[in-house]
C-alpha cells in the first residue's frame, strides 16, 4: 500500500524551516519522499494508491511522552492502586496507553509500572494484537526500603549494591528497555522532603554498571541538585523533574551530556492541583517548588541541556499536551517544545534512525494537524490524522472515554 499525504506544509522536527507545498509519500510502514508540490500524479502501474488532501494541513512527526506511568492515579483519594487487582490494572494501563495514540501520541516511555504490565502491552502493541503507540518501558521501579513510591505497587524495595544490581538484572530479563531508580524523596509521598538523598552513590553505581552493560540507560526520579550531583557522578543517564537544580549541577549535566526530563505539568499546573484533590502536603510540596523549578528549567535550556516532554500523571492523552504547552510556558520556542517532544524523544530512546522526525527512510508515525503549532504551542490539539507506521489510526471518540476517568477522580 501507498499512501500520499498532499498539499500540506511538513515540521520535519529536525529544526529545519518548515516545508510548505510538500507531497508525502509512504511506501508500507516508511516515508518513501518528501517532494515539492500539492498534486500527486500517480505513477502507471504502481499498485494500489490512497491519496489524503490535507487542504494546507500540518504534517509533524508523532509526539511522546518520555515519562510516564502507565498505570498512573495521582492523586489516588479513593485509595484504589492499593486494593486493584492485576487484572484491573492491566485494563487501565492499555487503555491510557491507547487512548493516547488517539491524540497523537505514538511513543511513550513508561517509567515504573507493576507486575512487568508496562512490557506486557508493549509485546501486545508489537505483534499486532492491539493498536496502541510504542512503548519502552522500565518495569518495576527500583527505591530503597521505605524509599519514594513504597506505596506504590509499582516498585521493589532494595538496600546496597549487591540487592540494586540483583534488582536491576530481574528487571532486563523481564524485557525492560532502561531502568528507573527513585533516589530522592518526591511530591506523592508522605514523611520525606522533596530533596532528600535516598540511595547512596555506591548503589547508584551498581545499577548503572548493571544496565551500561547491556547497553541500557539508567533514569531516575531526583528532586534536589544533591541528588542530580550524586547520580551523574553514579554514571545516570537521564534527570526526571529536577525540581531544585543549581549552577554546578546544570554544568554536570551540560558537560556529561545527561538527559533531563523536566516533568514540568508536576509544579506549573496549577489547574491540575486544585481540582485533583491532592492531599495537602502534596500541594504544599508542589507548589513550593514551583519557582525553582522553572528557574532550574531556564538555566538548563540556556546551558543546552538535552531535554524531553512528559507529565508523569494521567490521563496520558490529555496531561501530555499541557506538559508540552507548559514547556513554551516557561521559556522553550515552540519549536524547541516540538523536537522536545519528538526528535530528542526518539534520541533519548536509541531509536532516532528510525523515528522522532519526517524525514525519508524512517517510519511513518506522523500526525496532521490543521493549524500551524509553531504560531501557537497549543494548536497541537488541533488534530486531523494519527499514522502509525503507515497505518491510519482510528480518532473517532470511543464509548466510555469520559466515564473512565470519572470513576477514579470523582
Amino acid at each position: 500500500m501507498k499512501t500520499v499525504l498532499t498539499n500540506c506544509t511538513v515540521i520535519d522536527c529536525t529544526g529545519q524551516e518548515p516545508m510548505q507545498d510538500t507531497t508525502v509519500v509512504i511506501e508500507g510502514e516508511k516515508i518513501a519522499e518528501l517532494k515539492p508540490g500539492i498534486v500527486y500524479q500517480p505513477v502507471e502501474g504502481e499498485g494500489q494508491v490512497r491519496v489524503f488532501d490535507l487542504q494546507g494541513g500540518y504534517v509533524l512527526p508523532g509526539l511522546w511522552s518520555c515519562h510516564a506511568h502507565l498505570g498512573s492515579i495521582f492523586p489516588d483519594p479513593k485509595n484504589l492502586r492499593a486494593t486493584e487487582s492485576v487484572a484491573d490494572n492491566c485494563i487501565r494501563c492499555g487503555r491510557n496507553a491507547i487512548d493516547a495514540l488517539r491524540v497523537g501520541i505514538t511513543g511513550i516511555r513508561s517509567v515504573a509500572d507493576r507486575d512487568y504490565v508496562d512490557i506486557a502491552w508493549k509485546r501486545a502493541f508489537n505483534a499486532g494484537v492491539m493498536v496502541g503507540p510504542r512503548l519502552f518501558c522500565s518495569g518495576m521501579g527500583v527505591i530503597i526500603t521505605g524509599g519514594h513510591g513504597w506505596t506504590s505497587p509499582g516498585t521493589v524495595e532494595v538496600d546496597g549494591p549487591y540487592e540494586v544490581r540483583k534488582a536491576v538484572r530481574e528487571q532486563l530479563k523481564r524485557g525492560a528497555d532502561q531502568i528507573k531508580l527513585m533516589i530522592t524523596g518526591g511530591v506523592a509521598t508522605s514523611g520525606e522532603s522533596m530533596t532528600e538523598c535516598q540511595f547512596l552513590l555506591d548503589e547508584i553505581r551498581a545499577a548503572t554498571e548493571v544496565a551500561h552493560e547491556k547497553g541500557k540507560r539508567v533514569g531516575v526520579h531526583c528532586g534536589s541538585y544533591g541528588g542530580a550531583k550524586r547520580a551523574i557522578q553514579g554514571g545516570v543517564d537521564v534527570i526526571h523533574h529536577g525540581y531544585y537544580l543549581d549552577d554546578e549541577v546544570i554544568e554536570m549535566m551540560a558537560e556529561h551530556g545527561t538527559w533531563y526530563v523536566p516533568t514540568m505539568f508536576v509544579t506549573q499546573y496549577e489547574e491540575f492541583m486544585i481540582k485533583s484533590g491532592m492531599k495537602p502536603f502534596q500541594l504544599e510540596k508542589a507548589r513550593g517548588a514551583a519557582k525553582a523549578h522553572r528557574e532550574g528549567f531556564q538555566k538548563a535550556l540556556k546551558a543546552g541541556v538535552k531535554m524531553c516532554a512528559g507529565a508523569d500523571s494521567s490521563p496520558i492523552a490529555e496531561f501530555t499536551l499541557v506538559d508540552i504547552e507548559q514547556l513554551v510556558k516557561c521559556g522553550m520556542t515552540e519549536m524547541q517544545a516540538l523536537m522536545a517532544a519528538t526528535r530528542n524523544a526518539a534520541e533519548l530512546n536509541d531509536v532516532v534512525d528510525q523515528l522522532g522526525t519526517v524525514e525519508v527512510g524512517k517510519l511513518a508515525d506522523l500526525i496532521v494537524l490543521s493549524a500551524d503549532p509553531l504560531d501557537n504551542i497549543s494548536n497541537i490539539r488541533e488534530l486531523k490524522m494519527v499514522m502509525k507506521g503507515g497505518h491510519v489510526v482510528d480518532t473517532s471518540p470511543q464509548e466510555g472515554l469520559a466515564d473512565f476517568w470519572e470513576l477514579f477522580f470523582t
